[in-house]
């Protein structure tokens, strides 16, 4: 018995190892076994706002961000999933985003995906981030690990994964005169990921209506 279980482990991974067989079994499952009917929710836009960088010393790796901008958009694409999945008519699907817009109004907030063992947000924390709006530097009104929304999740992809600590940082979106430190001559926005030896630095572009500018590649 256990020869039979060894030749047939032995088969598999033979299998798997041979150009297109993986593809092929991975095609056989999903017309041999139920799969559950698709629903598709167009995530492109959202997803604009993703932004991702790895920094090396040589071949060690000193960090890894995935960061999301929640901007209006975003936070539009989430109230779609988020009333799909929980069967929310348009009048409480509105109501939902109107309260995820108040936010916006309030803070400029972002998520960052880190692998478990670059830890963020502490007062010992090897990487500190900061906000730059254009020349203007900005720290943090709150840094906090989180239980990352499913369908956030779904927003970030494959960037998101269960080996990656899900963080929520928040800066004031007005300064302490009540003015927004968006405004329609902001042309870029930025996330600083700082140590005392290195800057990794992600950035948005964006329009005079606060909307991200797509780089065509």
């Amino acid at each position: 018995m256990k020869h039979d279980m060894r030749f047939v482990g032995i088969l598999a991974l033979f299998l798997l190892m041979m150009p297109g067989c993986g593809g092929r079994i991975v095609d056989w499952g999903k017309q041999h076994v139920k799969q559950g009917n698709e629903l598709k929710k167009d995530k492109t836009l959202a997803q604009n706002y993703i932004r991702s960088f790895r920094c090396y010393d040589q071949f060690t790796l000193l960090g890894a961000f995935d960061s999301i901008w929640l901007s209006d958009d975003v936070r539009l694409a989430y109230s779609d999933l988020y009333a799909m999945k929980h069967g929310k008519n348009e009048d409480q699907k509105k109501i939902f985003l109107r309260r995820q817009l108040e936010e916006n109004n309030h803070f400029l907030s972002f998520y960052i995906l880190t692998p478990a063992d670059i830890i963020l947000g502490e007062k010992d924390s090897e990487w500190t981030v900061l906000l730059k709006i254009d020349d203007y530097t900005f720290v943090p009104t709150e840094f906090k690990t989180i239980d990352m929304a499913p369908e956030y999740k779904t927003i970030f992809g494959k960037n998101f994964n269960r080996f990656k600590v899900p963080y929520l940082i928040r800066f004031n979106a007005k300064d302490i005169e009540n003015s927004s430190l968006v405004t329609p001559d902001t042309q870029t926005i930025s996330l600083l990921f700082r140590t005392t030896k290195k800057e990794v630095v992600q950035a948005w572009n964006i329009d005079m209506q606060g909307k991200v500018i797509v780089m065509q590649s």
